[in-house]
């Protein structure tokens, strides 16, 4: 009796040290693909940050490793949102280089291409969405490619619309608002009349928004928009309006 407890006490014990091992195994393996995934989506979220202050420094070659470097964390991470959005992101710069690096980029040939990658982008951030559907900065995305498409119809401004609601606070939402709304101003286009109270909203708010107020103040001045945007935020608090150039005099 002595025997057979031992036997199935020794037993259980090697049972118990080989369920430890393929614990620390596992845990082991998904570590490294978490730190695999997320090394990857890191440096292509740098990339992209470089290219959003310098697009010149953008290239199909740098665009195509990114997106290997992406895929492979969404090869480890399928139902990763976040990933997805950068997915959609690097697709849009994949269309604009090659836009870019074409001597007739009208031809319907090149349109052709470019408008593959819109597509691309669309339906990565599509899946975001589907994963996550209050994700503003997807909803950003696709209204992102309506634009590039010259698109302004009524599923741009739903677009627009979802992501205002997913994010009213979010950088993304005012960046892309203010970028919007002003080059329409600047163009003297139809479409400023449908967005102009909220360019005004977005452009308070914006830079307010540490994350979003120097890309507001850049555009603002890109546009010569400065007496125009000063006029806009009249009652708008004054650590807001004194960031506005020329909008605050002490005479």
């Amino acid at each position: 009796m002595a025997n057979r407890l031992f036997s199935f006490l020794t037993n259980m014990n090697l049972l118990f040290k080989w369920i430890a091992f393929f614990i620390a195994f596992f845990g082991f393996f998904w570590s490294a693909q978490l730190f695999i995934a997320g090394n990857a989506y890191y440096s292509v979220k740098n990339n992209i940050e470089i290219w959003q202050l310098a697009p010149n420094k953008a290239s199909i070659q740098k665009v195509n490793s990114a997106l290997n470097r992406i895929g492979n964390a969404l090869h480890y991470f399928p139902d990763n949102a976040l990933y997805y959005q950068v997915q959609g992101q690097l697709f849009e710069w994949k269309a604009i280089t090659v836009d870019r690096s074409k001597l007739d980029a009208s031809s319907s040939q090149d349109r052709t291409e470019v408008n593959t990658y819109l597509r691309e982008a669309a339906i990565s951030y599509e899946k975001s969405l589907q994963l996550r559907p209050n994700w503003s900065g997807s909803w950003i995305g696709l209204a992102s490619v309506k634009l590039k498409q010259g698109l302004l119809n009524k599923e741009f401004y739903n677009y627009l619309e979802n992501a205002k609601r997913a994010g009213p606070q979010d950088a993304i939402v005012h960046k892309f608002i203010v970028e919007f709304g002003l080059e329409m101003f600047s163009a003297r286009s139809i479409h400023y009349v449908k967005v102009k109270e909220q360019l005004k909203h977005h452009l308070n708010l914006g830079i307010q928004n540490p994350l979003s107020r120097d890309f507001v103040l850049k555009a603002i001045q890109k546009h010569n928009a400065s007496g125009t945007v000063c006029r806009w935020l009249r009652d708008a608090s004054y650590p807001v309006r004194k960031r506005i150039p020329n909008c605050i005099t002490y005479d």
